[in-house]
């Protein structure tokens, strides 16, 4: 079944009532790392429609890990590909399980934006910040050949801003 992930922004309150009025879907209230003033709320669902009046919607292509639900830190990595390497970078990810092997890792999704099959979002979860640091510094790190400006590889971190029931 295919699955989706959708995401708006807005401000705290806004979002907090969009959440609050649809407790039954588990959005999740985030806070962007590099300015906590910018918020986001996000459902992983297989519904492609979404309850957002203007959304983000990403299908997820392949993940890894413990998928049933999004939780701990989230680190989003954008990039955009050609077809060809967007057919081999997929293909790769699929056949890699080494993320998985890495201290606090908890999951990671392959996402493409419904609106440009070019772009891409790798998205990871992890226990703390730090492992998601640890792995990024490392050299088995998959992402580091594509860390040049042909490919407008750029990063996002959120944490959750209204903490709700979750196990890490």
């Amino acid at each position: 079944m295919t699955e989706y992930l959708h995401v708006t922004f807005g401000s705290k309150d806004v979002l907090q009532n969009v959440r609050n009025n649809n407790l039954e879907r588990g959005l999740l209230l985030m806070s962007d790392e590099s300015d906590r003033q910018k918020y986001e709320l996000l459902e992983k669902t297989t519904d492609k429609k979404s309850v957002f009046a203007m959304p983000v919607t990403y299908e997820i292509l392949a993940s890894h890990g413990e998928t049933d639900e999004l939780r701990g830190w989230m680190n989003f990595t954008f990039i955009r590909l050609n077809d060809l390497e967007r057919d081999n970078f997929i293909r790769r990810y699929k056949a890699s399980k080494q993320d998985i092997e890495t201290p606090g890792f908890i999951s990671s999704y392959i996402l493409q934006k419904t609106t440009n099959a070019h772009e891409l979002v790798i998205l990871s979860t992890w226990r703390l910040k730090e492992n998601w640091s640890d792995w990024q510094e490392s050299t088995d790190f998959p992402l580091h050949r594509y860390e040049h400006s042909q490919y407008n590889l750029y990063r996002k971190q959120l944490s959750f801003a209204a903490l709700a029931k979750q196990k890490l």
